[in-house]
């Protein structure tokens, strides 16, 4: 198991009908120092940025959560998912810091 910071954006509990339970939980890759959210300027036309990752938890994980967004240091594992393919899932979660998104005032696009 790996060790990890992550940008928690999301946490809902949830329960189906059959009575099975759950957390859904939405994050981002922080990187030890923010360095995975570094805002960067793409003009290639290709994919820029970075995609949530979503896992699902048991119900109890939900009293670890206590600022969103925040920064979480989370204890990661694979496991395999039914296409074969490795699968990264959230084992533990710890309160880092809670986290203030604003716009940047000093980076404005140069007009052409």
């Amino acid at each position: 198991m790996n060790k990890m910071k992550i940008l928690v954006t999301f946490a809902s509990l949830w329960k189906m009908d059959n009575g099975n339970t759950g957390l859904t939980l939405n994050y981002f890759m922080y990187g030890d120092n923010g360095e995975q959210m570094i805002s960067r300027a793409d003009v290639t036309g290709g994919p820029v940025g970075q995609q949530r990752a979503k896992c699902s938890l048991d119900t109890a994980m939900r009293q670890k959560i206590s600022f969103v967004p925040g920064i979480y240091d989370a204890l990661m594992s694979f496991k395999i998912g039914s296409d074969g393919k490795p699968v990264l899932m959230v084992e533990d979660l710890d309160f880092v810091s809670r986290v203030v998104i604003r716009p940047d005032s000093d980076d404005k696009p140069e007009k052409k």
